[in-house]
């Protein structure tokens, strides 16, 4: 007869490991997230201060004027100009800025013909469009991005008074019946929910670059994108890694200090994007590192554990699929809290579907990142 009391022992002792492995999930989506998602939230000092918006645009005689648009409707009562970087565009670009420029005095071009081969040629566009900055606050866009409300700056930029790092929201636009848009916004929503909860306990490690500001101040102290300059992307993370501590950063998540990009069209383009994003991360410091592997792992194993334990211990499953559960509820909890904030919508269901698309895609953009060596930048 098999030994009842070993079969338990052995039961007990996988349960015990499949919840450690889920404690930093339980932690993120139990603790961490929710202290930053129900916290009350404070306005920060109304004083307003000038501002320049940075923008590197290369090809993108498609996106630049809903941009432009967007920003010169801005209400705000204070200064603030809007720079835009010409980087080597061979499409209607510059005519487009140009155009601009003759309507509107706040906004300036900079013109750049050959990029110094040493350095990552968005940081060296954003470098030479700094440069040319005449206020000491910057907030930055991508050149493909908008935004919707006309509160944006003013909604950002009073959080200079108190703060020399700002984080923002940047979200993609849904696209029915496309799954590509759905993995695409659940990624984002996960990856906003987690860097905006841990910066909520003072571990900053990422920004957005489409919707980031940080002052004169700490661009000069970090002796600009120097450290990291041949590094393809990270003109946000990285600076962050390099800059940013409990007291001098704060993540926003207000309706009004959204901005809104449209999500790629297929899995192709997708996978690329997402590689190039996640290449930055090699370059965190070493604290960061350990936090998101620790994430990653514990976010990947769970699943992987459930799945080998289906065909080979059947009696066991009930416990973790218990344990699984619980972590999932969680997530859909904060999910739901997380896009109210921001008034989008995902349907419930969705969410650990998604889940799972999400951990079969960072396991392909991960081994993808290690070996590849893009040196464009787009």
């Amino acid at each position: 007869m098999p030994d009842i009391s070993s079969f338990g022992e052995q039961s007990f002792l996988i349960s015990i490991i499949y919840f450690l492995l889920l404690l930093p999930q339980w932690i993120t989506w139990g603790i961490i997230a929710p202290l930053n998602l129900w916290k009350k939230r404070t306005l920060p000092s109304a004083k307003t201060v000038p501002v320049s918006i940075i923008i590197a645009a290369k090809n993108e005689e498609k996106n630049l004027t809903k941009l432009l648009n967007s920003l010169i409707r801005q209400d705000y009562p204070d200064s603030f100009e809007i720079i835009v970087i010409n980087d080597r565009s061979t499409d209607e670009t510059s005519l487009i800025i140009d155009q601009f420029v003759s309507k509107y005095d706040m906004i300036k071009k900079v013109d750049i013909t050959v990029t110094d081969k040493s350095w990552s040629p968005k940081k060296y566009a954003l470098s030479l469009g700094l440069k040319k900055a005449q206020y000491p606050n910057y907030l930055f866009i991508d050149a493909d991005c908008w935004v919707e409300s006309n509160q944006w700056i003013a909604t950002m930029a009073p959080y200079f008074n108190q703060y020399e790092i700002l984080i923002g929201i940047g979200l993609y636009k849904k696209i029915d019946k496309s799954w590509v848009s759905n993995i695409t916004q659940f990624e984002t929503f996960h990856t906003a929910i987690q860097y905006s909860s841990y910066s909520n306990i003072g571990i900053n490690y990422m920004a957005v670059g489409r919707n980031f500001g940080y002052t004169k101040n700490i661009f000069d102290n970090a002796n600009g994108y120097q450290k990291h300059k041949n590094v393809l992307s990270g003109d946000d993370d990285l600076l962050v890694n390099q800059m940013s501590n409990s007291s001098n950063t704060v993540t926003i998540i207000h309706n009004n200090a959204l901005t809104y990009s449209l999500p790629e069209k297929d899995w192709k383009a997708w996978f690329r994007q997402k590689t190039r994003h996640v290449s930055a991360s090699y370059h965190y410091k070493f604290s960061n590192k350990l936090l998101l592997g620790t994430l990653s792992a514990s976010h990947i194993s769970v699943y992987f554990i459930y799945l080998l334990m289906i065909p080979l211990d059947m009696a066991n499953l009930l416990q973790l699929s218990v344990l699984l559960l619980i972590r999932t509820l969680l997530m859909i909890v904060c999910f739901k809290r997380f896009t109210a904030m921001v008034g989008e919508k995902i349907k419930w269901w969705h969410i650990p579907i998604l889940d799972l698309m999400l951990i079969a895609y960072q396991i392909l953009i991960g081994v993808s990142s290690v070996i590849s060596k893009r040196k464009t930048w787009i």
